[in-house]
């Protein structure tokens, strides 16, 4: 009897271990990366959900998350402080600025940028004269010009004030200290319930490079796994979000303190702008050049395509 119990006691030990040690194996496989985003907004909703939801560590990757203003993530990458940057504008311009640095995927096939303006402006027309406040020389401030235009005025008819993000924006524009500015989500959303007007929106008129995985050419070249693991969460957790709104919109609600309503609208614009395969738009990256005063400059300058082309081969 008590070699029958020992025995047992041993099988029961064995099979404890077979299951702790694969576990631990794979904890201990897991690349550590560091990944730059200028804010935990849902403009990255991507990168949060794929920490959150698990598809890094799915794919062998554990996930630093740092918010990081724009200016700094070229340098930062160069300098070997962080691996990835999630702003595509960011490195667009620091690969034209001829930084090692490319594109190698896009979440998202524009800005969300809407012009939100106060209850008594009803049209692009009624902003002549008035205040705009945008971010100098970001894509807020491009499609807050842009739509400026395009609804018939000169730049020169408004007056455009540098402020901060959509979080500092918005309640300027509450305290009527300005009269319009370019809102992203949910801010837009928020502000459309509580009468403000909507003027326009970049997914009304351009496609622009704003969100994809920005990397450097060294690790392109010599870490293109990791690479490629990191476009794979990218893909996963994309689809999770287009296909799966009954998880996705509860996650809003609870990582970004939303209300249901704002969470499901917001789920269904930014459903609406993925791209579902990743692959870096010839159309939104011209966006980023033209912006930039270069649009005769070769797309190969800031993109690199080939990550995601393996990838989807592989996944054929």
């Amino acid at each position: 009897m008590k070699r029958t119990s020992a025995a047992l006691t041993w099988a029961s030990l064995i099979l404890v271990v077979a299951a702790v040690v694969p576990a631990w194996c794979a904890e201990k496989s897991l690349e550590k990366v560091r990944i730059a985003v200028s804010s935990k907004s849902l403009g990255f909703l991507d990168v949060w959900a794929a920490r959150e939801r698990g598809f890094y560590r799915k794919h062998g990757i554990e996930a630093e998350i740092i918010a990081m203003r724009p200016p700094l993530t070229i340098g930062a990458i160069q300098a070997g402080e962080i691996d990835y940057a999630f702003g595509a504008s960011s490195i667009s311009r620091g690969s034209m600025s001829g930084a090692p640095v490319r594109i190698v995927s896009l979440s998202l096939r524009t800005s969300f940028h809407t012009l939100v303006a106060r209850s008594s402006i009803k049209s692009i027309a009624e902003i002549k004269g008035k205040t705009i406040a945008v971010t100098i020389g970001a894509a807020d401030d491009f499609v807050a010009r842009l739509l400026v235009r395009r609804g018939g005025l000169d730049l020169r008819d408004v007056s455009f004030v540098n402020m901060g993000g959509s979080d500092t924006r918005f309640p300027a524009l509450a305290t009527g200290r300005i009269d319009a500015t370019p809102l992203s989500l949910p801010f837009f959303v928020i502000a459309k319930r509580q009468g403000y007007n909507l003027l326009g929106s970049a997914a009304d008129v351009i496609d622009m490079a704003t969100v994809g995985i920005g990397t450097s050419t060294r690790k392109i070249q010599q870490e293109r796994e990791q690479v490629k693991k990191m476009v794979r969460a990218q893909l996963d957790t994309l689809r999770w979000i287009k296909t799966q709104k009954a998880e996705v919109v509860p996650f809003l609600q609870k990582y970004f303190d939303l209300e249901e309503d704002v969470a499901a609208e917001s789920h269904a614009i930014y459903s609406r702008l993925i791209v579902e395969d990743a692959k870096p738009l010839a159309e939104a990256i011209k966006t980023v050049l033209d912006q930039q005063g270069k649009p005769d400059l070769p797309l190969e300058r800031v993109v690199d395509s080939t990550i995601v082309e393996e990838v989807l081969r592989e996944r054929r």
